[in-house]
């Protein structure tokens, strides 16, 4: 330990922690920033993935201005976290060690993001009135702009990733004044609105020093005290997701949804043993496929919402089990539930369940893709500040080309507000209904283009608000519209197809592919004349389409003989 360290921590014993002082130097700091990027450079994997280099090298010089012009060590530390959030990693981690307190001052709240906005999930019994009120300013300053700071200083590897760290940030008094959020770690002016009314209140923070349990989900707010939360509204209307995230969490458990022939099982963490010790993960794989096997259970549904990762080499296991069962590998009875809390070796496990099963994915985002960062070594503590050092020693490539950012469930399930402090589940919904998956490509083929437009439009109206599917769904789906249309075509069901390719030109009216595949049916069936007109529609689109030029050529000469 350096003489400075010690000195420092003699002088927090002595005087006692303050987050408006500045113990260390600001040359000091710049030492531990120079500490931090060195042994970034010679330790991370790939350090450069996703921050380029003359941009990591900017925000090291901005981490610098903004030390000199600090007024607290708590200031000068969230410029050092601002720096680290750059990479996307959020197996690489800075933290503090004690010296600043950072976890011992807790506002008696907790906060969580849904569709439509911030709200209330858990508070002291005392402020019991506001659980379920709309957050919209705190000391004023909108919400949006308080997480525009907070996600500032998060180091995770995608938005989805830094919302649940960003949220919960504001469970913390200190990280509020490091940020410049709030002057004041006593408390905090928080604007809500409930039932329509807007209401302003002050809620105090105090003092625990008991160990943050971030996997416990639902009580996620200082261990001193009486709290309200959902399931103390809900009582026994707590819908199933929530039915293990309390005092009775455990890392995996199931149900069986007798009127639905179908197991709910949750897998809260990747982990050899309970948090009770009282049940080993291959005992429970034994339990759980012993009980499916011998009631015949026709779907399985897998929630990894609330799961953020363990030890990925323990879910083989399970991946060996569910590849024995055609009834779960093959057709549209495996389900499963994910969400922006699903982390590192939960996102192995999809990758696993996405490779070897025709899985169908409903929730929202993971907090990684497929390709991430893994297995945190600690490399000590920076020399002045003694704030706890972790990088990542292992890059895990395990995504296709196009999601190395994102991995998109294949159904849309967010939780809005409604939906939590009402008990309802869109993601559990979904899966019990069929039609949710209703296949637009086929739907086309049998009830018509027009009907399935239909269809088309009212999810896209559904689910409009939500630009990270939208866009991802409307991407895809013309090659796939496409890619089932020559499929039926292939096999001679030429009235089908016919219907199949009418819908993609209804669909992407703007792309010259659909109507060259539309013009292909037509020139398949010896119309000749509507096979001209949609190829010349193709290259009125793309003058560069050779391909419908010369077939417009052939057709022509065919008709001279």
């Amino acid at each position: 330990m350096t003489k400075t360290l010690i000195s420092i921590l003699l002088l927090v014993l002595f005087f006692g922690a303050s987050c408006q002082t500045s113990v260390i130097t600001k040359k000091q700091w710049i030492e531990d920033l120079e500490y931090l990027v060195k042994n970034l450079k010679q330790h991370h994997p790939n350090l450069y993935y996703r921050v380029s280099e003359n941009d990591f090298a900017l925000a090291v010089e901005k981490a610098k201005v903004e030390i000199s012009n600090t007024q607290t060590d708590l200031e000068a530390f969230y410029a050092l976290k601002k720096l680290i959030a750059k990479i996307q990693d959020g197996h690489t981690q800075l933290w503090d060690n004690g010296y600043l307190g950072i976890e011992k001052v807790r506002f008696p709240i907790r906060l969580d993001k849904f569709t439509d906005g911030v709200f209330i999930t858990v508070i002291e019994k005392e402020y019991q009135k506001y659980i379920g009120a709309r957050l919209l300013r705190i000391n004023g300053i909108p919400i949006d702009d308080v997480l525009r700071m907070t996600v500032e200083a998060t180091n995770m590897d995608n938005e989805f990733g830094r919302i649940r760290p960003s949220v919960q940030d504001i469970t913390f008094a200190r990280t509020l004044v490091g940020l410049g959020i709030i002057d004041d770690e006593d408390e905090m002016k928080l604007l809500v609105e409930k039932n329509n009314k807007q209401e302003e209140f002050i809620i105090n923070s105090v003092a625990d020093t008991s160990p943050v349990l971030w996997s416990n989900r639902i009580e996620m707010a200082p261990a001193i005290g009486k709290f309200i939360n959902v399931s103390t509204i809900l009582e026994d209307k707590t819908p199933l997701h929530l039915k293990r995230q309390d005092k009775n969490f455990l890392f995996y458990w199931f149900k069986y949804l007798k009127n639905e022939n179908a197991i709910y099982f949750q897998y809260n963490q990747v982990w050899a043993t309970q948090p009770n010790g009282k049940e080993t993960w291959l005992g429970f794989i034994e339990r759980l496929w012993d009980y499916i096997d011998e009631n015949d259970v026709k779907k399985l549904i897998i929630d990894v919402r609330y799961n953020d990762g363990g030890n990925g080499r323990t879910i083989i296991p399970f991946i060996n089990e569910i590849i024995k069962r055609d009834q779960f590998c093959k057709g549209k009875n495996l389900f499963v539930l994910v969400g922006n809390r699903t982390y590192s070796a939960a996102v192995i496990f999809l990758t696993e369940l996405a490779v070897h099963t025709d899985a169908i994915f409903i929730g929202s985002p993971p907090a990684c893709p497929f390709n991430f960062f893994s297995d945190m070594v600690q490399y000590g503590n920076l020399p002045n500040s003694g704030a706890n050092l972790g990088i990542a020693s292992r890059q895990i490539d395990n995504a296709w080309s196009n999601q190395t950012v994102h991995f998109i469930p294949d159904v849309p399930a967010p939780f809005s507000s409604d939906d939590y402090f009402s008990g309802k589940d869109p993601a559990i919904s979904a899966a019990l209904n069929p039609e949710v998956f209703i296949d637009i490509a086929s739907y086309a083929a049998n009830n018509g283009a027009e009907s399935a437009y239909e269809l088309y439009k009212r999810k896209i109206e559904k689910y409009n608000n939500l630009n990270w599917w939208i866009d991802s769904y409307k991407n895809g789906l013309e090659l796939e519209i496409n890619s089932y249309a020559y499929q039926l075509m292939g096999n001679s069901e030429m009235r089908k197809a016919f219907q199949v390719f009418k819908l993609n030109t209804m669909i992407n009216p703007k792309s010259y592919n659909s109507w060259d595949s539309y013009a292909e049916w037509f020139l398949n069936t010896g119309d000749y004349s509507n096979a001209i007109k949609y190829y010349t529609k193709s290259i009125e689109l793309n003058p560069q389409n050779h391909n419908g030029l010369k077939i417009i050529d052939r057709i022509r000469n065919l008709q001279k003989h």
